[in-house]
C-alpha cells in the first residue's frame, strides 16, 4: 500500500507536519510505502481559471511542481492532506492545491433532463485522512459557526474526489506553540493509530 501525506503549513516542523508525519509513521509501521511532501517547499501557484485542462482533462495546463504533485497524487492509495487554520479557514497553500484539482473535473448539463453532471478523472475509491491543526479550543470562545461552515468545505474535498473512505483528524487549542502536537503523547498516540488503521482496513 502507498499512502502520501501533503503538509500545507506554511510553518516548518509545527503541528500539522507533526500529525501528518505521525499518521505516516503509522501507515508505515504496518508495511505501507509512505512519502510526505511539505507544500512550502515547492514551488506552487493558484489555479488560473484558464480552463485548459478541459481540453486535456486531468492535466494542468501550468508548469510547477503542483502539476507534477497533482499526477502523483493518483498513484497513491490513500491521501493524507495536513492544514492549519488561518482566519476560520484553510492555509493558502492548501488552498491552491484543491483549486488545482479543479483540473480533473468537467461539468456540464444531461441534455435529457437538464441535470448537472460531473466528469472526474480522478481515480476513485482512494481513502483521505484530512489533517486539520487550530488555536482555538473546541468549543470555540468566538464565532464558532464558522468553524461550521469551514467543516462543511472540507467534506466537499473527499466527496469530489469519490473517495473511497475519509475522516477527519482535529487538533484544537495549539495557540501559536508550533511543538503542540510533539509535546502531546495522546494525540501523536491517536495519529499513529489513524495511519495504521489505512492500512488494516484494507
Amino acid at each position: 500500500m502507498k499512502v502520501i501525506g501533503i503538509n500545507a503549513s506554511p510553518r516548518k516542523k509545527a503541528n500539522t507536519q507533526t500529525l501528518v508525519a505521525s499518521i505516516l509513521n503509522g501507515a508505515a509501521e504496518k508495511g505501507a510505502e509512505t512519502r510526505l511532501v511539505n507544500l512550502r517547499e515547492l514551488n506552487i501557484h493558484g489555479c488560473l481559471g484558464c480552463e485548459g485542462c478541459k481540453k486535456h482533462l486531468g492535466k494542468c495546463v501550468q508548469k510547477d511542481d503542483l502539476t507534477i504533485l497533482l499526477q502523483d497524487m493518483t498513484a497513491y492509495d490513500a491521501i493524507v492532506m495536513g492544514t492549519p487554520v488561518y482566519w476560520y479557514h484553510v492555509s493558502a497553500q492548501f488552498k491552491m492545491l484543491v483549486d488545482r484539482l479543479y483540473s480533473f473535473f468537467e461539468f456540464g448539463e444531461n441534455p435529457q433532463t437538464g441535470e448537472q453532471t460531473m466528469k472526474s478523472e480522478f481515480p476513485a475509491g482512494k481513502k483521505f485522512i484530512f489533517t486539520i491543526s487550530r488555536g482555538d479550543p473546541e468549543p470555540p470562545v468566538l464565532f464558532p459557526q464558522f468553524y461550521d461552515h469551514l467543516n462543511e468545505w472540507l467534506n466537499l474535498i473527499p466527496l469530489s474526489l469519490g473517495a473511497g473512505s475519509y475522516e477527519f483528524f482535529h487538533q484544537y487549542g495549539a495557540g501559536i506553540d508550533r511543538k503542540s502536537a510533539r509535546n502531546d503523547s495522546d494525540i501523536l498516540t491517536k495519529a499513529k493509530a489513524a495511519g495504521a488503521g489505512l492500512v488494516s482496513s484494507v
